[in-house]
């Protein structure tokens, strides 16, 4: 009678209908579930294991065949039962299961690693993955920006005798004549030497904030959403398909196959989305795995653009000269709806012969948008899915 020592590399078991899931850590299995490497004692347990049980089979059914490498210089592997799942096709498969960003770029390239000849081929039988992350589509609106108009001037200019930094200077009007539209004109103008309480008057021009825009509008309209998203899959399986091994089994109805180390697994396959697998490959549960285009139903709601704009202002210039002719500008300086505006006047004291208030503008505003929401969802395509019932890749005799 033989005793065996064995330790069973468990496999791993795919979500069968959600890409939420997370891939295990690790893939081992021993008396300590979150141990990689058996310790002694438990090999020692499972060689009481295996004393115990052969010592019950004796009062049992006789235990079923192990296959028998007598001229198999590979691995015997069986094939597919039809107990409990149906008919299965008859040639196992090697799948190699694992991050994808380790998945071999083809089956010669797994041929090459293992060491086997030019001689022997590896065919690309199924390149399928696993754990879909596909997130709710990026969603993001835009809306053309306002139209409006700007029409009034400041409602305060005043020369004042003191500077932008002093408050409560004197100050003299400084405005044009009513109805202004902004034109040049020399109303209020001062001479040059002009005195205020024994300073330069002419020190300083300051001038009110405009007034906002007359007439503004977002234009309202609804228009679809621009939109990103990202599918990736974390796991790929790569499964191989190769000739037969010259050399024969016992039983006899086991195949004598090319092998190769964890992570790769002796596999049958099956197109489709099964819950079962063949009565000898049912240790462990199916693993399902799709191809690479989801179900994808991922988009966004329109966007819907109007209401009122945020952040639109008038802008203008207000220009300085020194005559009544307009024709030796000292000065221009920005003036808008948001801010009042003071400007030092260079050399104190000068004439102000004549103002100005040119380009007069509008600047449109944000129109906000609604909508805009992600909708749908990706997951996995049965339609698209393979199903592997796999053996335990490693088995230690003594």
């Amino acid at each position: 009678m033989r005793t065996a020592r064995q330790l069973v590399v468990a496999l791993v078991v795919v979500a069968s209908s959600s890409g939420c899931g997370v891939p295990p850590e690790s893939t081992w299995l021993d008396c300590d579930p979150n141990a990689r490497v058996p310790s002694e004692e438990c090999l020692a347990q499972a060689d009481a294991g295996a004393d115990a049980s052969s010592a019950n089979d004796a009062n049992d059914e006789p235990p079923e065949p192990k296959p028998q490498a007598a001229t198999c210089p590979g691995r015997c592997v069986p094939e597919p039962s039809s107990e409990s799942a149906g008919d299965w096709p008859r040639t196992p498969m090697l799948l190699w299961l694992g991050p994808r960003e380790l998945a071999p770029a083809s089956c010669d390239e797994a041929r090459k690693l293992s060491g086997y000849g030019d001689d022997v081929e590896f065919f690309e039988k199924y390149r399928r993955f696993a754990y879909l992350e596909a997130p709710p589509a990026a969603c993001e609106c835009t809306c053309p920006a306002s139209e409006g108009s700007c029409t009034k001037l400041p409602g305060t200019i005043e020369v004042r005798a003191g500077t932008c930094a002093e408050n409560g200077a004197p100050a003299l009007p400084f405005g044009g004549p009513v109805g202004w539209d902004g034109s040049c004109t020399s109303a209020n103008a001062l001479p040059a030497g002009a005195d205020c309480g024994g300073e330069p008057c002419a020190q300083s021009v300051y001038a009110s904030p405009l007034p906002g825009p007359t007439s503004e509008a977002c234009p309202s309209i609804t228009k679809p959403a621009t939109f990103t998203k990202t599918t990736e899959w974390l796991w790929t399986g790569l499964a191989c398909e190769a000739k037969e091994r010259e050399g024969t089994c016992d039983p006899t109805t086991w195949r004598c196959m090319y092998d190769l180390p964890y992570p790769w697994l002796q596999c049958v396959a099956l197109r489709g989305k099964h819950d079962k697998c063949p009565g000898n490959y049912d240790r462990y549960e199916p693993i399902h795995l799709y191809g690479e285009l989801p179900v994808d139903t991922r988009g966004c709601t329109a966007c819907e653009c109007g209401g009122n704009p945020v952040g639109s202002a008038c802008l203008a210039s207000l220009r300085l000269y020194d005559d009544a002719a307009y024709s030796s500008q000292f000065s221009e300086a920005p003036i808008s709806s948001a801010v009042e505006q003071c400007t030092n006047v260079s050399l104190p004291g000068r004439a102000l012969g004549g103002k100005a208030i040119t380009d007069l503008a509008y600047v449109p505003g944000l129109c906000l948008a609604t909508g805009g929401e992600p909708t749908g969802a990706a997951s996995e395509d049965p339609t698209d899915a393979v199903t592997f019932c796999c053996l335990a890749p490693f088995e230690f005799a003594e």
